[in-house]
């Protein structure tokens, strides 16, 4: 009797356990859908209807481009620095306003006690040297009338000066504690001299003294010598150049007024896809730009209340097809695994296949078309043609159209062009390289050569056995120096995400991944798989002594000791371990802890529109530190699916 009893216990625990992984499926598809739904709908109200046609609004001017993305401390304060056309055209202190009031009173309104707008370590220096240089050209402009003109934006005086003051004592004390050596931001090393140069210059000179000024000055001036700004202008007549993206740190050296042409113009009126680089153009361009100040207007109107604790205006005028291939990256990855389980119930399996894989095929076609359209490569944001291609993006979107479209035509000849050196190191190009690599970069490229490098495996023509070894070839290079890359603790860092997590569990992933090729991981040095997996397991040991108690990963958010992102990433780095080492309890239970702790926050972080703008660290980096909540939320999703 008691052993039926046990075994009646243990068969509803299986049945219970079963209904509630099914249950859990089931919400993975509907809030993939739903992200997709979304996405979809705000590049075009008819978008899965007529996928093919979405990309035709490129021609329309009132188009601002699509995406959730944080807004930014440094580009609302670079827009609060805009004086207004009525100043600008008679430089009289008496007429003298802003042309965009609410983004100076948010600096006076937002700063914590601290002095800072963007955090208390050195992620905060940049933002707090564009504000601080906001409220110094404010002084510099009302020049007499200073005190009438704080009166009339209904600010004191007092109000003004202790919030400068602070803002100051708050630089002084992050840049002497800040290390240059580990610290990259896009571009800091122009934008940083900038505006100490800036400061310096204000009739009331404002100037810091601290340990790395003399090298972030002479690191400045290396990298200003090897642009050729008399050439940019001329070059940007035949090519896109991404120097248009960070154009403002240039203003003492080129005169704005020549880039006021359809060569660095956006249709819709902005630079670069910059706030920060479109205020430079109003605010030192000798002619006023009516098509670039109406569209700051437009994205001011259009900032979500729940995102206006970081500003204004975005990071980025336009995340567009940035986005919608991140979070494909993640969604499709999702859609292949589905896809390949046999076993999922009726109910998640009709959800995937009526809604969830045609709006998936839907993006997929879209980007087909669009890489078509613009010869193979591709851009990041979705209209804007004084973009160059980019590599990064081209790479994952090529990736993404061998997994899901048979008739998009991937070539990878082109792909190698876009990264410039061909093969491997792949860098991100002004007009002279980067500083550094991206590393995810490298990844994204080795796993769209694998991928082509497995469709050859069972032709034996003898072209198809010279390109086989071609791309052995690049394989083994490129993963190489990923090798190379690697900390002694087992992790990689990367330039576009300050999380070890986003790019350590790509590339163990993609390690894992080549022991199915035995004579690429033998020219690596791996004699065996077992030695392959040793190599890999020590990154995996980094991931089980970095949790944290409540199952979590990475910097504190508003919820706990560690936040939903990289929490996402570890989780995905622990499955693919958990199919190498099947019996390793360790493993198993982080994992378990790991996904634990999504599944508690899950509701809440994919239905609370705010959640990744005021609860989660900001880990993206660009000119500041920022956050792209769907391309988040993709990757919870990914991890949480259990095959």
């Amino acid at each position: 009797m008691k052993m039926f009893e046990f075994n009646l216990l243990s068969a509803l625990k299986k049945l219970l356990q079963k209904n509630e992984k099914n249950q859990l499926r089931t919400k993975i598809i509907k809030y993939s859908d739903r992200l997709l739904t979304e996405h979809g709908n705000e590049i075009c109200s008819e978008f899965f209807k007529k996928p093919f046609k979405s990309f035709t609004y490129a021609d329309d001017p009132d188009w601002i481009g699509y995406g959730d993305i944080s807004m930014s401390v440094y580009d609302t304060a670079w827009v609060a620095m805009i004086p207004s056309k009525i100043y600008k055209e008679s430089n009289i202190s008496k007429n003298f306003s802003l042309a965009f009031p609410q983004c100076f009173l948010w600096l006076l309104n937002n700063q914590d006690m601290h002095g800072s707008w963007a955090g208390s370590g050195s992620g905060g220096i940049v933002p707090g040297l564009a504000g601080l240089l906001a409220l110094g050209l404010f002084r510099l402009h009302s020049g007499e009338f200073f005190e009438i003109k704080l009166n009339d934006l209904g600010i004191t005086i007092e109000q003004f000066i202790a919030t400068f003051e602070k803002a100051k004592k708050f630089l002084q004390k992050a840049l002497n504690e800040w290390n240059l050596d580990n610290f990259d931001m896009i571009c800091y090393e122009l934008i940083i001299p900038y505006h100490l140069s800036a400061l310096a210059r204000l009739k009331e000179p404002v100037v810091f003294d601290f340990p790395e000024s003399e090298r972030i000055l002479q690191e400045g001036q290396r990298k200003m010598s090897l642009i050729p700004l008399d050439k940019i202008i001329i070059l940007a007549k035949s090519q896109p150049i991404t120097l248009i993206h960070s154009i403002e740190v240039f203003c003492e050296k080129l005169d704005l007024s020549q880039i006021q042409n359809k060569n660095f113009q956006a249709i819709n009126g902005s630079y670069g896809s910059s706030p920060a680089a479109t205020a430079s153009v109003l605010l030192h361009a000798q002619k006023w730009d009516d098509k670039a100040f109406e569209f700051l207007e437009k994205i001011i109107s259009n900032c979500p209340s729940y995102a206006k604790d970081h500003g204004l205006v975005p990071t980025i005028c336009d995340v567009g097809l940035f986005e919608t291939i991140w979070m494909l990256h993640s969604i499709g990855d999702l859609c292949l695994n589905i896809r390949a389980n046999e076993k999922i119930n009726l109910m998640s399996k009709h959800i995937f296949k009526k809604k969830l894989f045609p709006k998936n095929l839907a993006l997929i076609k879209y980007l087909s078309a669009l890489n078509k359209e613009h010869g193979g490569t591709i851009r990041w944001t979705s209209w804007d043609n004084k973009i160059p291609k980019d590599a990064d993006d081209s790479t994952v979107c090529n990736w993404l159209l061998k997994k899901f479209d048979s008739d998009g035509a991937v070539d990878l000849d082109i792909i190698k062009n876009t990264i410039k050196n061909e093969i491997v190191f792949i860098r991100d190009f002004i007009i002279i390289p980067e500083r550094t690599f991206s590393i995810s970069c490298n990844v994204h490229a080795i796993n769209l050569f694998v991928s082509e490098y497995q469709s050859l495996q069972s032709n034996n023509q003898n072209t198809y056995i010279i390109r086989k070894f071609k791309l052995e070839e690049i394989i083994v290079t490129a993963t190489n120096f990923l090798i190379s890359q690697r900390e002694k603790d087992g992790i990689w860092f990367d330039k576009w995400n300050k999380s070890p997590s986003y790019v350590t569990f790509k590339a163990n992933n993609l390690l894992l991944s080549l022991q199915e090729h035995p004579n690429i991981y033998t020219r690596l040095g791996f004699t065996t798989e077992k030695v392959l997996r040793d190599f890999c397991r020590k990154t995996v040991d980094w991931a089980l002594i970095t949790q944290h108690d409540d199952g979590s990963w990475g910097e504190p958010s508003n919820i706990g000791p560690g936040n939903l992102e990289e929490t996402s990433y570890t989780v995905r780095l622990l499955k693919t371990a958990s199919k190498n080492w099947l019996d390793d309890k360790k493993i198993k239970l982080a994992l378990y802890n790991g996904r634990k702790y999504l599944i508690k926050h899950l509701d809440e972080a994919m239905k609370n529109q705010g959640y990744f703008h005021t609860k989660q660290p900001f880990l993206w980096i660009g000119k500041q530190y920022y956050t792209v909540p769907r391309v988040i939320k993709s990757s919870i999703l990914a991890s949480l699916w259990d095959d």
